[in-house]
């Protein structure tokens, strides 16, 4: 069949116009997306109420971290897999929905720390280590590996570059590689060379929690977006650990997933913020099971922290004091992650925020991503 030229003229301009919406819808979606990780601990599953793969909203998850695989006892880079770990119903209904599932190593429990500055310190076992990885994940079906080394010490950081060259060597794109990093690694985890450590790895979940805890001997905030002058601490904020590593560090906004809390830190026998207590009674509790109940009840008012913006709860009669990041709060983090053009968000632990029954911090969060 022949066209007039017109005709063909218009065809062909219909066929660019076209084009060009694609193209721009196109850059659009991947402009505006990014990562949003969830930690699922594999003793989530023993937790009262219990949180298992079938309670975890994959729509609302780009990436899950399963945690935590460990290092053997004997340092030589053998692998333990906690009893019960392996649940083929999550990679089943991750990859359905889209998530990458990556397998965490090793965790902050003052074990495998030291375990990892052995293993990595032996060409043997280092080589042993990123060969049972690399079997792991094919075996189960993983996407990954995150490290969770806590952490190197400055004589450990020439072996921590080496062990996380070699695993990306065994483990090529489209393999994906992370890193759980320190707030701050100029005073904790100074075996961290993120500059040498960027070009490795896909991305870092920089940890920007835990400025005060329970280890503290004082009331504080857990995770303030900002630092608020009047911390006699200067602990640090999520804004100062992003600026390190973005200006400092020079690492890609790309690279960089930005944490927040799903639980929080009580201390009793004071009700102010800033207010040392070094004999005072000290507990971690998750957000959806404890702290959610007492915001503006038995006894607890919410309070917040203008300058930090982050929240407290404080109680008079007990006295008791609470930190943690609550619906507004965490919206607050996903906005300033998009405002700056970090690459994403996650949490520690997808079931710190569960009741039972509803998710409200992870709801909050995938508002604000979305």
């Amino acid at each position: 069949m022949n066209f007039s030229p017109l005709v063909r003229f218009i065809f062909h301009v219909f066929c660019l116009l076209t084009t060009l919406v694609l193209v721009t819808t196109s850059s659009a979606s991947a402009q505006s997306g990014g990562r949003l990780l969830g930690y699922y601990p594999e003793w989530a599953k023993t937790q009262v109420p219990p949180y298992t793969a079938e309670q975890i909203p994959y729509t609302q998850l780009t990436h899950i971290a399963h945690a935590f695989v460990l290092l053997s006892p004997g340092a030589d880079g053998s692998l333990t897999i906690p009893s019960g770990m392996i649940e083929p119903d999550l990679i089943t209904m991750a990859h359905a929905a889209g998530v990458k599932v990556l397998i965490s190593i090793g965790g902050g429990d003052g074990i495998e720390g030291p375990r990892f500055n052995i293993m990595s310190a032996s060409e043997a076992s280092r080589q042993n280590f990123v060969a049972n990885v690399h079997a792991l994940l094919v075996k189960d079906g993983y996407d990954g590996v995150d490290i969770d080394w806590e952490v190197p010490y400055v004589e450990n950081r020439a072996d921590c570059t080496t062990l996380m060259q070699e695993l990306r060597n065994e483990l090529p794109s489209p393999w994906l590689i992370s890193m759980a990093v320190t707030a701050d690694p100029q005073n904790y985890g100074t075996g961290l060379d993120i500059p040498a450590l960027a070009p490795i790895v896909d991305f870092f979940n920089v940890m920007t929690y835990d400025f005060y805890g329970t280890w503290s001997g004082a009331t504080g905030l857990v995770s303030p977006l900002l630092q608020d002058p009047a911390d006699p601490e200067q602990a640090g904020s999520v804004k100062t650990s992003m600026d390190l590593y973005q200006y400092q560090y020079g690492v890609a906004l790309s690279q960089m997933n930005v944490g927040t809390p799903f639980y929080g830190y009580e201390w009793d026998g004071v009700d102010t913020n800033w207010s040392s207590c070094p004999t005072c009674a000290s507990y971690s509790w998750n957000y959806g099971t404890y702290i959610k109940q007492r915001i503006n009840a038995q006894g607890w008012a919410w309070g917040d922290d203008p300058a930090a913006r982050a929240p407290y709860l404080t109680n008079s009669t007990i006295p008791g004091f609470i930190t943690y990041d609550g619906v507004a709060s965490t919206k607050q983090k996903v906005a300033y992650v998009k405002k700056r053009g970090f690459g994403g968000v996650f949490m520690w632990d997808l079931s710190g925020d569960y009741d039972g029954k509803t998710q409200d911090l992870l709801d909050a969060m995938y508002e604000v991503w979305k």
